[in-house]
């Protein structure tokens, strides 16, 4: 089955809520997670899609989560966990929403030719409260974090441009050939999984800071504030 992008997204840093709020959805907040849908062609740097913005430059962006990509078939299972009749494109703030990959058949380490680019799989997303936030629902956050589905990011091997509809082709795969859904399953129960996690840190080519959040939750020391939604 081939692989493409369907639909290419970038967003804009905006400020939402209330400074003086407390309550979880009128709370203030930053993000750039309400991306719309470029019809044309984008470059893409070794930082992103060029107008992209990120919110956080402390935990997103940066060379290793140059492009965040997401699924297309999970779109259907999103949508009913959300109590809607369909999704958006761009519904979980990613760059590229791609049909015929998922994170059962993506790899870290996987180098995929895109348009003119190549893009290496860097990392699994971590995803983060304001996913939660961007869609009023306090348990979507949690939900993708046990399922498993979270996307993968990207870092950019050779720039170059995409535009929607361009094929998305396999050029190489780490001989260790863990699935992003591997990492996830065994990164949120690393005690019955430690195997996998070794096997992650064993591929060379992962982002140095997944590295580290690997070797930190087989040690049992990695937090998970990161999920934590107030």
């Amino acid at each position: 089955m081939k692989s493409s992008v369907v639909s290419i997204q970038i967003g804009k840093v905006n400020a939402y809520g209330n400074k003086e709020s407390s309550e979880f959805l009128q709370k203030y907040w930053e993000s750039a997670s309400f991306k719309e849908v470029v019809e044309s062609t984008v470059f893409v740097s070794k930082y992103g899609i060029v107008g992209d913005e990120v919110a956080d430059k402390v935990h997103h962006g940066g060379l290793e989560k140059a492009v965040f990509a997401n699924s297309y078939e999970n779109y259907k299972e999103w949508a009913e966990f959300l109590h809607v009749d369909e999704l958006p494109f761009g519904a979980l703030a990613e760059n590229l929403t791609i049909s015929g990959l998922h994170e059962s058949s993506v790899y870290l380490g996987d180098t995929h030719k895109i348009g003119s680019t190549l893009l290496q799989v860097s990392q699994a997303r971590k995803p983060c409260y304001k996913i939660a936030k961007r869609w009023n629902n306090k348990k979507f956050t949690n939900e993708i974090y046990i399922t498993g589905l979270t996307g993968w990011y990207y870092r950019v091997l050779q720039e170059g441009e995409i535009i929607a509809g361009d094929e998305v082709v396999l050029q190489s795969r780490d001989e260790n050939q863990v699935s992003i859904l591997d990492a996830n399953m065994a990164f949120a129960n690393p005690i019955q999984h430690r195997d996998i996690l070794e096997k992650i840190l064993s591929i060379d080519s992962i982002a140095p800071n997944y590295r580290s959040s690997i070797e930190k939750r087989i040690l049992g020391e990695f937090a998970l504030e990161y999920m934590r939604v107030d």
